[in-house]
Formats: C-alpha cells, structure tokens, sequence
C-alpha cells in the first residue's frame, strides 16, 4: 500500500506539472495531423499508405517525447 500511495502522489505530480501538460498537448496537436488508423483493415492500411508525411516538418519540432521521458524520469526521483 505504501508503494502504491507514493506512486499517486507522484502521478498527481506529474498531472498537474505544467510544462508536462504543454508537451502532452503538443503532441495531442502533432498526432491529430496524423490520420488514425485504428484497427488493421485494408482500408485503413491502404490510407495510411496513401499518406505523404512532411519528415522535414516533423523533424524540425524536435525530440519532445525525450523531454517528456526525462520529466517523468525527474518527478520518479523526486528532484522535480
């Protein structure tokens, strides 16, 4: 029990860290441009396929998720 109350603690943490907010949104943002292929069908492996990606643009908004990764390493150690 002990263990599980220190990781909601830590959950909340993370919840609530604004920075960590503003990079889950980003990425809300950067996945919604994405189309979603959902379950495997033909139809969706044929649109996904279909779609022309911008590596270029992508690439240019850097490594976000190793941002993201690095904060929640953070507030687990307790130095955030």
């Amino acid at each position: 029990m002990r263990t599980y109350l220190i990781l909601k603690e830590k959950a909340a943490k993370w919840n609530a860290d604004p920075e960590i907010r503003a990079l889950l949104a980003d990425a809300e943002e950067m996945n919604a441009q994405v189309p979603g292929v959902g379950g495997y069908s033909k139809e969706h492996a044929a649109g996904l396929r279909a779609s022309i990606f911008d590596r270029a643009g992508l690439a240019s908004k850097g490594l976000r998720y190793e941002r993201l990764d690095q904060l929640t390493i953070d507030i687990l150690l307790g130095v955030r």
